[in-house]
């Protein structure tokens, strides 16, 4: 038994992609769900919230953000916690 790394292991749904932007991949199902997601800054200041979402895969603009670093977000599946997480935007130059 070897110790794991301690290495950062990004969300299946809500991720940085290459582009700089976040990308949401929420799960496919044949069922209708309602999503939701809550954005929050690395402190837990709230940040913004996606209600009621439509789409499965889409971005969102880093703009939204307004500065590089730690975010932490809440998916919600029909008003149930699926999973809470964080992602890093990183700086542009």
């Amino acid at each position: 038994n070897r110790p794991q790394p301690n290495a950062f292991t990004p969300s299946l749904y809500v991720y940085t992609y290459k582009d700089g932007y976040v990308r949401v991949t929420l799960p496919d199902d044949d069922k209708l769900k309602k999503y939701s997601i809550k954005f929050f800054e690395d402190n837990g200041n709230f940040l913004f919230e996606l209600k009621d979402i439509k789409e499965r895969d889409f971005k969102i603009d880093k703009s939204s953000f307004y500065h590089a670093g730690w975010f932490r977000f809440e998916l919600y599946e029909d008003g149930k916690l699926i999973e809470k997480h964080k992602f890093q935007l990183e700086k542009d130059f």
